[in-house]
This record gives C-alpha cells, structure tokens and sequence, in this order.
C-alpha cells in the first residue's frame, strides 16, 4: 500500500499517492509542478485563475514529455541502424 504524502501546488493541499513513488520522489515531483506554475503564472500575469494556469503548465509538461519521448525513438532508431 502507498503512503500518502501531503502537498501544496498552487495554494492547494492534497494528499497524494502514487504507485511507485518514494514519498520524497513525490514531494519533487510536487516541486517540479509549483516551478512550472510559478514560471506560467509569470509568463501569463494577466491570468489569475490557478485552474487556467494549471491546465497551461499541464499542457506544457505534456509538450515537453512528448519531445523526449520522440528523441528516445529518435535516439532508439538511430541506434538500430548502427547495429545493423
């Protein structure tokens, strides 16, 4: 069973759990989440809904999996060739 750890993003409490996280791997994914808000809300100043600033930093860490996910493939292909 999970431990739950508690968080704060965004002026927001939760306590989370998630499969296959430590409770201080969790907390830095909890940090790592409050960087990306502060650096939209500071991009975004005009946009005081956390909701709205929320979805905008999701949306931007879903971008930035997606290209590392594609550099992996990239990366694995490129690999491939080499050994055939």
């Amino acid at each position: 069973m999970n431990e739950k750890v508690p968080i704060e993003i965004g002026r927001r409490r939760l306590n989370v759990e998630m499969e296959g996280f430590t409770p201080l791997q969790i907390l830095e994914l909890a940090r790592q989440v409050q960087v990306k808000l502060d650096e939209i809300s500071a991009r975004y100043p005009q946009i005081v809904d956390t909701s709205k600033l929320a979805i905008l930093a999701a949306l931007e860490v879903a971008a930035e999996l997606h290209q590392l996910r594609d550099a992996v493939i990239t990366n694995n292909r490129q690999v491939e060739h080499k050994l055939d």
